[in-house]
């Protein structure tokens, strides 16, 4: 093996790691992602895509060892992880890890639904048991090790790929330790993981759903790399650096090695995640928030609104000011271009209140009253803006307020509420799951997904956790044993 190539600090970090390394915060994020990833994905399964990609493993069947969310279908582990990622990403509530103050080069993007989907599926037909301490350290590394790479990449990380593109190596070292894999053949998963990766941002521009199949992609792509490598695949030795190496290849040559390796062990970028408030791009959040704090602080009705001014850099702005033509979003023709709307989706919650999959509604789309004030808000970029972005990715937004009486309300929320500066409680994000699970495609006991939660709670308590995920279908299946 290279041993000059950083992929193998990083196969050794993701198998030295234990659950006494993790701090307590790290521990309780984890906690709330597994529980949040979770209920992002039964709310997607009654989504459109949600039903394709389950009808799809369903009808391809094959080895009866994971848990398919919802339905309760027995899949290939790997085929089960790719449809409950894709489930838990296309309404757009899964987590975001939105800067480090480690390392200040941008943003790791979407995190937990690629690593905890593989994870709980892997752990459902491993042949030993998996404690609750081992599940909460294999994902802590996993999307710790995710959020590095891509934080490495600087700049060029947001050229167009996004957190999933390098998630192969997360799933992989979360999976390899499960699978007791040593350091040479989570070295070879590594290799293994890099020949998959993939996922781009094009369809957020489209109005398409390709962005969403990039989550499922990650997990799957993550899972097979690790077995392979459990099988004896000989992976490629220097997959990050090498002459066609991550770096070199995808992120045109930056990289920054302090972003990735620096702290290693001590500080964990899981713990730095976002919990989403909002069923939205994690770009369009800060607008929300602001325009709904400053709505409540001063008690302004929408009708006497004139116009509102929003200040955002260039990457927030492409990411969802602008469609593909280049005009402002203001009036988006599907959903899942609403979700990349600013405008939309702050119209959107000034009338409605919020922005979840029961108030962005095909109805809402073609409201009148939403889509006037849409039309009334406008979207600018400023250098300062751009510096912020460059150091944390989702940047605040100025906003302000202007009335048809001639006053102005500004404000700019530093932090969205689920950031790791603003936490959720572990009952809010337990509320966010239960609201979640009411949209699934099939009914949902309340107790058996209270006792999910329980379980999640108490996971350092418990010698074994392979039949957690059952808890997550309508019709629980039993435990399989290998």
């Amino acid at each position: 093996m290279n041993a000059a190539d950083p992929s193998a600090a990083l196969a050794d970090h993701a198998l030295g790691v234990r659950y006494e390394d993790l701090p307590p915060p790290v521990v309780a994020s984890v906690k709330q992602a597994i529980i949040d990833t979770a209920g992002a994905g039964l709310a997607g399964s009654s989504a459109e895509l949600g039903r394709i990609v389950a009808a799809m493993v369903r009808d391809n069947g094959g080895a009866p060892h994971s848990t398919l969310w919802v339905s309760g279908d027995r899949l290939p582990a790997s085929e089960a992880a790719f449809a409950n990622a894709v489930m838990a990403r296309c309404r757009e509530l899964d987590d975001v890890h939105e800067g480090s103050p480690r390392a200040g080069r941008g943003h790791g993007g979407h995190v937990n639904v690629m690593i905890v989907p593989a994870v709980l599926a892997v752990i459902e037909h491993l042949p030993w048991p998996v404690s609750g301490r081992e599940l909460l350290a294999a994902i802590a590394v996993g999307g710790d090790i995710m959020v590095r790479l891509r934080l490495a990449a600087g700049d060029a990380g947001r050229l167009g790929w996004e957190g999933p593109t390098v998630s192969p190596f997360g799933v992989a070292a979360a999976v390899g330790r499960l699978l007791r894999l040593d350091a040479s053949k989570l070295q070879n998963a590594m290799g293994a993981a890099y020949a998959q990766c993939s996922g781009n941002v094009q369809s957020t521009a489209d109005g398409t759903w390709d962005v969403w199949l990039n989550a499922g992609l990650g997990a799957r792509a993550g899972i097979v790399a690790a077995e392979l490598a459990r099988r004896g695949h000989r992976g490629a030795h220097a997959p990050l650096l090498g002459s066609s190496g991550l770096y070199p290849l995808y992120f045109r040559g930056e990289y920054h090695a302090e972003a990735l390796l620096s702290e290693l062990g001590r500080h964990f970028e899981s713990g730095e995640v976002s919990v989403k408030p909002y069923a939205a791009c994690k770009a369009t959040h800060h607008a929300i928030y602001t325009t709904l704090a400053l709505v409540q602080r001063h008690q302004i009705d929408a009708g006497a609104i004139e116009r509102i001014e929003v200040r955002t850099s260039d990457y927030t702005m492409r990411l969802a000011g602008l469609n593909e033509h280049g005009a402002p979003k203001y009036a988006p023709r599907t959903i899942n271009e609403a979700q990349f709307s600013i405008p939309f989706t702050m119209a959107l919650a000034m009338l409605k209140g919020t922005v979840l999959p029961d108030t962005l509604t095909d109805a809402a789309l073609g409201d009148p009253a939403i889509l006037a004030l849409s039309h009334k808000i406008v979207m600018s970029v400023t250098g300062a803006k751009n510096e912020q972005a460059r150091l944390e990715g989702y940047v605040p937004a100025d906003i302000d307020i202007h009335t048809n009486d001639g006053r102005v309300f500004s404000g700019c929320e530093r932090h969205v509420k689920g950031h790791p500066a603003s936490p959720m409680t572990m009952q809010e994000v337990v509320d966010k799951f239960l609201r979640c699970a009411a949209l699934a495609s099939l009914p949902l006991r309340l107790a058996v997904l209270q006792a999910f939660c329980a379980d999640v709670a108490m996971l350092e308590q418990l010698d074994d956790v392979r039949a957690i995920p059952c808890h997550l279908a309508a019709r629980a299946p039993e435990l399989a044993s290998g």
